[in-house]
């Protein structure tokens, strides 16, 4: 069993959210916010990986069919007018059902290791998918995937292109991101104690600024798409990383 965590770790996959450098970035921004009894006990649990290690393990499973289960927890879908609480709860779960759930595993003292290593692997991947806008979606468009664009001539999608297209423009390493969010981003206070339910407004808020794109985009219009939405994508990783670590040290301290 510890062999397969091993390979499921380091091997590559399709990204489906924040994509690996987004998702490391919300780690290790979290990471180096960990209180330091916290930062050991997520270390034992983790067997000496760090949050950016696994960061992307949720997505890497998603190929075993084990894990077919975990497909619905990646994401939300809540129309325009309504909140979560106006919606029928999903019979799979979804995202926010995953963020509470794995929250009370880590909490139960009768886990296993094995349990505690799932529900940290988890928590890192699902609270960085809640702060990507497409991932608290509109079900007409799959959260943007049926919306095809082109991105600098290649083929991609609405998705695809928060998830990975404006943070990979950026050609900087997990690590060099999180060190300029840190030095680039202000921080607001309250992020740390808002609840779980601010951070589905808030990415419900930003569809405007989201689906704001040209219907029929002109060369090049992936600069001023960039311009627009990259401080806002960069605020987003910074308060999933933030909030991460809230969850985190108020668990396990």
């Amino acid at each position: 069993m510890k062999c397969l965590w091993l390979l499921s770790l380091i091997t590559l996959n399709a990204a489906y959210a924040w994509g690996p450098i987004g998702h490391r970035v919300v780690g290790e921004i979290a990471q180096q916010r960990l209180k330091p009894e916290v930062a050991k006990k997520v270390s034992e649990i983790l067997e000496k990986r760090t949050l950016p290690d696994v960061a992307n393990w949720a997505d890497l499973i998603r190929s075993d069919p084990a894990w077919k289960k975990a497909s619905p927890w990646h994401y939300v879908s809540i129309e325009d007018s309504k909140k979560y609480k106006d919606i029928a709860p999903v019979k799979e779960g979804d995202v926010i059902w995953a963020v509470e759930h794995f929250s009370e595993v880590l909490k139960n003292k009768k886990s296993t290791p094995k349990d505690l290593r799932e529900a940290i692997s988890f928590l890192v991947h699902f609270i960085g998918d809640l702060h990507q806008p497409l991932h608290v979606g509109r079900k007409a468009d799959l959260g943007g995937n049926t919306i095809s664009l082109k991105w600098f001539g290649k083929k991609t999608n609405l998705h695809e292109i928060w998830d990975e297209k404006i943070i990979e423009l950026e050609q900087l390493s997990y690590t060099e991101y999180a060190a300029f969010l840190e030095r680039s981003i202000e921080i607001n206070k309250s992020w740390e104690k808002d609840p779980l339910m601010t951070w589905i407004a808030e990415s419900q808020a930003l569809r405007p600024l989201v689906y704001d794109f040209p219907a029929k985009p002109a060369r090049y219009w992936e600069y001023e798409y960039r311009f627009k939405t990259h401080k806002i994508l960069n605020e987003r990783l910074m308060q999933a990383g933030i909030r991460l670590a809230s969850v985190l040290n108020e668990i396990l301290l």
